[in-house]
């Protein structure tokens, strides 16, 4: 290893005077914007590491030293306190370079507060520290929900809420359909009802052999009897609870509860997988991926156990990990205290907890390869629409222009953008376009076009391919406004639907299809006259398709929002009294004007403050209004927006 070499504003004066004790140090950029966070026992020897070349002249963190203009350090008393200050940090600052696990899903459980006088069965996702029980988690809902009913007619619980239960004067339904005993108004033994409440419980962690033997009796007297479809719905309660069981069953890692971390890596890219045991069984399972993270593992471990317990009230016994953690006595010690009791900080060689392990890994490596899988099914599209439009390159990042009007009025231009074929939101735009009066599809695709291109060029936000909804027509109104603003990119293409089947295609197209009216897709490319006509069963053409789609609805949705407030305001307008602030907070209240004209005057003044006069005056206008649209469309010809058949007109 050589010496340390500086990275923009780091010399190596000041890596040498970094202190050596315990901390956190907070790397920033020159702007002063905190990239990464970490934590370290000696905070000289770990931040020295990153600035320092291997024997092939590279730093360890190539993209993160590019940025880096300063290291600063926050001492601490000992690394506990490193570690949870790390954690404050990287939530408060939220740093690019910290990888951070993004897990949606909240998974079911079970709640039973069996210090309730009538305890019941709740279905929550997210547990509390309120002294109940929790069973779970349970990763698939619909199974879940179908358990909970049959132990419903199994075993005779409350279902109501509490409001419910201590407000009844007589048993419901539930008790008349012998699903609930009724301890509202019927004298229920406590010790009974509890003893049906363990039931229940026990049958959620999996032992279901009692009731499948009680349900299995009842199919087979119902089918002696003829009650067949008794007996059917007998079957499949049984089918439910043996699948639960055997699920619950399957793998069993001895007594207590435990988080195994499975990991899987290749190069830049990471596989994540959470095992969850409550019980000695395996409950659930939880997969994270990363990618483009330069980080060595063991801090990318660390980092994620810290991220994963810090919303995690369920703490286990045992966490069992893939690898040794420089710190993790300090870990342990933090988990103890919060759990209030031991957690121990396992790498397990043999036994059942060795087991889990393996198959923690497993699990992350099959997660791995099925990602990638769908990665690379995506580089395969891609580069297919790159082949047959002749783009430079491929095309990651795609938007899609549209324009939605009225007759001209309450024109909108919008743009969606998806990237790596996902819709990308964010980068979603609307443009409130000038034309008024007579429709002019050109000019509003040529201010869209300049607007959004000239700030994509100042921000670097260019896509990959711009698609305009429409013919060569559209496109050479993009086309211009490119070379006029002097851009080389993006690569654009028109995509417009073909009146007749007449002109010349790549793909043949079936009898079948013609028969049925398919129209097929033409595709505009600069410096051709003939358009592009794929398969319809094309993966590329299909993404094309699901973008233009989005655009179409975006803009839609966009336009009449657009629409609506304008008829709004323009109801209102010629109301005396009712001003700019007023109007707002009509269209606040109500949304609409058939939604004010609904309401009485003194709904309209105590809901927006308005004088009872006033309320009175803006419903005798809008009424009058009425009538007069009404009357005029009596002896006028009402008129509608032109049929666009051809996107070229």
């Amino acid at each position: 290893m050589s010496e340390p070499d500086a990275a923009h504003g780091i010399t190596p004066e000041r890596l040498r005077a970094l202190p050596r004790a315990p901390g956190v140090y907070l790397m920033k950029d020159a702007d002063g914007e905190v990239l990464y966070v970490g934590k370290a026992k000696n905070l000289h020897a770990r931040v020295r590491s990153y600035f320092t070349k291997g024997d092939d002249g590279r730093y360890h963190l190539r993209y993160l030293m590019e940025r880096i203009d300063r290291v600063d350090t926050l001492v601490t008393e000992d690394e506990r306190q490193a570690l949870v200050l790390e954690n404050d940090l990287i939530k408060k600052y939220k740093p690019r370079y910290n990888v951070r696990l993004k897990d949606d899903k909240a998974h079911l459980l079970v709640r039973v507060d069996q210090s309730h006088e009538w305890p019941r069965l709740e279905l929550v996702r997210h547990p509390r520290d309120d002294g109940a029980r929790y069973i779970g988690p349970f990763a698939f809902s619909y199974e879940l929900r179908a358990m909970l009913d049959v132990i419903n007619r199994s075993v005779p619980l409350r279902t109501c809420s509490d409001s419910v239960i201590y407000n009844r004067v007589r048993p419901c339904l539930e008790y008349q359909i012998k699903r609930c005993a009724a301890p509202c108004c019927l004298p229920v033994s406590r010790e009974q009802y509890a003893a049906w409440v363990e039931q229940a419980i026990s049958i959620l962690q999996g032992n279901t052999a009692i009731v499948v033997t009680e349900l299995t009796h009842h199919m087979e007297r119902a089918s002696e009897e003829l009650r067949f479809e008794d007996a059917a719905t007998y079957r499949d309660r049984i089918q439910i609870l043996q699948r639960v069981g055997e699920e619950a069953n399957t793998v069993h890692f001895g007594d207590g509860s435990a988080d195994a971390f499975g990991l899987y890596r290749e190069g830049n890219n990471l596989e994540l997988s959470v095992l969850v045991v409550r019980q000695g069984r395996l409950y659930e399972a939880r997969t994270f991926g990363f990618s483009d993270t330069d980080l060595p593992t063991e801090e990318l471990l660390g980092s994620l156990l810290s991220q994963y317990y810090a919303g995690e009230s369920r703490i286990p016994e045992a966490v069992v990990l893939p690898l040794d953690l420089e710190d993790a006595d300090v870990r342990a010690t933090l988990l103890s205290e919060r759990r209030g009791k031991k957690v121990e900080l396992k790498v397990p060689q043999r036994g059942s907890r060795a087991r889990l392990l393996a198959l923690a890994n497993q699990n992350a490596k099959e997660n791995f390869e099925a990602r990638f899988s769908e990665q690379n099914r995506t580089g395969r599209i891609l580069k297919a629409l790159q082949v047959e439009l002749g783009l430079e390159q491929t095309p990651q990042v795609i938007e899609c222009v549209d324009i939605s009007h009225f007759q001209g009025g309450a024109t909108v231009g919008t743009i969606v953008c998806f990237e790596a074929m996902k819709p990308l939101k964010a980068r979603y735009r609307t443009f409130n376009l000038s034309q008024e009066g007579k429709p002019d599809d050109f000019a509003s695709m040529r201010e869209v076009a300049l607007r959004h291109l000239s700030r994509g060029a100042e921000e670097n936000t260019l896509p990959d391919l711009l698609v305009v909804d429409g013919g060569l027509a559209q496109l050479n109104q993009a086309l211009e406004i490119r070379r006029e603003l002097g851009l080389l990119a993006p690569a654009m293409i028109g995509l417009a639907k073909k009146r007749t089947m007449a002109t010349p295609y790549r793909a043949v197209i079936t009898n079948s299809e013609r028969l049925r009216g398919q129209k097929p897709e033409r595709i505009y490319v600069e410096g051709a006259a003939t358009p592009i006509v794929l398969n319809p069963r094309s993966e590329a053409l299909q993404l094309l398709e699901r973008i233009r789609n989005e655009a179409h609805r975006f803009a839609i949705t966009t336009h009449r929002k657009k629409r609506s407030k304008k008829t709004f305001r323009s109801a209102l307008d010629a109301v005396p009294g009712i001003g700019a602030t007023r109007r707002s907070a009509l269209l606040k209240e109500f949304g609409s004007v058939k939604r004010i004209k609904e309401a009485s005057a003194k709904e309209i003044s105590q809901r927006c403050g308005f004088p009872l006069a006033l309320s009175q005056r803006v419903l005798a206008f809008l009424d009058r209004s009425a009538h007069a649209h009404e009357t005029s469309a009596d002896v006028t010809t009402p008129t509608c927006e032109p049929e666009r058949d051809d996107p070229e007109r």
